[in-house]
């Protein structure tokens, strides 16, 4: 039996474009089992079926959960959100690969990247160009709060100011390995 509160609170977060992650921070800045992500593998087929009748496909993987309109083809499924998201995560990752940071930096619950550490993204060659073509003109850090914060991709550790990545935004990396890998090998 689906929990009326979580289901409510399921509904406006997806609406709003944001994702569901597996698992959230908690007031210390780690991770723990987002309850919103259980309540949806606990009752999984009222959700897809809910949403499905809205005219929306749900999408549910292992570690996240989105919604995203019915009826794109694979050419369609990356939206102008989608793109911004991805500009700002690889520029993201570019500063760790420049800086020589491990990964973890933005995985790691006691990790995460600084406010100089993003006005650092923001200085570095062709961050600006990429930004202004592809329309994210309010600067580095709004887009970041802007794309990545307020849908879940990144986390602001409250305490700290300091962000790392959810579970879509690790995804996000994990699917560029992949396809790195599968060309290489290829």
């Amino acid at each position: 039996m689906y929990n009326a509160r979580l289901s409510k609170q399921i509904y406006q977060e997806l609406k709003n474009g944001k994702i569901i992650n597996k698992h959230r921070l908690d007031n210390a800045a780690r991770f723990v089992q987002n309850e919103l992500f259980t309540e949806i593998m606990v009752n999984e087929e009222d959700y897809r079926k809910q949403f499905e009748m809205s005219g929306y496909e749900f999408v549910l993987t292992e570690s996240f959960v989105l919604i995203r309109e019915q009826g794109r083809d694979s050419a369609t499924l990356k939206t102008d959100m989608t793109m911004k998201a991805y500009i700002l995560l690889l520029l993201l990752g570019k500063y760790l690969n420049e800086q020589n940071y491990r990964f973890t930096k933005l995985t790691a619950s006691d990790g995460g990247l600084t406010v100089g550490d993003i006005n650092a993204v923001g200085q570095m060659p062709d961050t600006t160009e990429l930004l202004e073509k592809s329309g994210m003109k309010n600067g580095l850090m709004n887009n970041i709060k802007n794309v990545l914060v307020k849908r879940n991709i990144l986390l602001e550790k409250a305490s700290s100011e300091t962000y790392i990545l959810s579970d879509a935004g690790k995804a996000f990396f994990q699917e560029i390995l992949t396809n790195h890998l599968y060309q290489a090998h290829s």
